[in-house]
């Protein structure tokens, strides 16, 4: 099997790198070994840990041994298959992002709908701890005089964010708001984004990073399409000072039909006011 000799070759590169004291150099006590499953997108490959006595140079309160291997291998799980279930799991619920995987890689056992969303939490949470602090603007902690020397952008990026309540799972009596958004380029690919309004610590940090990613620099025009609700409308202020905001035209007809029921009421009342609101509503249209 290729992918047991490339692992055991890599893992035997790295315990010989660390088999020795950092201080000292010199060659570390063993105490034994236990076995660890690695799991990779072509099956199962077993490995042994080794476990070594910590010298005395470096003893603290902390634990009489190390194992220099879950250093390498925290999760005990390779990184292109976290990146495939992640990425299917996104797309598909869990079940099937599974049986995707179990149906066209020899991925070997454990791979099943609770083991997928435990690896998608924990990589959601690698990445949350990834994201820098909050920031309001592209322009914080800028120099507007620096912006002269930026290349000049790709055109205008557009954005459209909406907001939906979503029923609470655990407690069905609470919902909660989910902002969800897509980013268009002028060239390249639409990339989406989506958080929880509320949770989420850093919303607006969290939109300057997802457009940084797609190449968008402070002296672009940004355009945002949103419902028009207040928190989506707070999130769009102050991003860039490029950015406009625009009231997607499916919220717009909603507020002209508020007001064609409104007008058609008056008419009623007043019959000449009425039917000039009708009207003006019927050219906007």
């Amino acid at each position: 099997m290729i992918m047991l000799q490339i692992v055991e070759a890599q893992v035997g590169a790295w315990l010989e790198k660390h088999r020795h004291c950092e201080i000292t150099g010199r060659r570390l006590q063993g105490k034994g070994s236990y076995p660890i499953t690695f799991r990779t997108l072509f099956g199962d490959v077993q490995l042994k840990s080794p476990r070594f006595y910590v010298p005395k140079e470096r003893q603290t309160n902390g634990p009489a041994t190390i194992s220099p291997l879950t250093q390498l291998l925290p999760d005990h799980v390779a990184p292109e298959r976290l990146y495939l279930e992640t990425r299917w799991a996104s797309l598909v619920p869990y079940a099937a992002a599974a049986d995707l995987l179990a149906d066209v890689l020899p991925v070997g056992s454990g791979v099943n709908a609770t083991t997928v969303r435990q690896h998608v939490l924990r990589t959601a949470e690698r990445i949350e701890g990834d994201l820098a602090e909050q920031r309001a603007s592209f322009t914080e902690g800028t120099d507007p005089r620096d912006w002269e020397d930026l290349p000049i952008p790709d055109g205008r990026m557009v954005i459209g964010l909406d907001g939906g309540y979503i029923r609470d799972w655990r407690d069905r009596k609470k919902n909660f708001e989910l902002i969800v958004g897509r980013s268009m380029p002028e060239e390249g690919e639409a990339r989406y984004i989506g958080f929880v309004h509320g949770y989420d610590r850093k919303p607006q940090r969290r939109v300057i990073d997802h457009l940084r990613r797609q190449g968008f620099q402070t002296n672009q025009d940004l355009t945002f399409i949103t419902d028009g609700g207040d928190e989506v409308r707070a999130l769009a202020e102050r991003i860039s000072p490029c950015s406009e905001h625009v009231l997607d035209w499916f919220h717009v007809t909603m507020r002209i039909t508020v007001l064609r029921q409104f007008a058609q009421g008056l008419v009623h009342h007043g019959k000449e006011a009425g039917l000039e609101a009708l009207d003006k509503l019927r050219w906007i249209k």
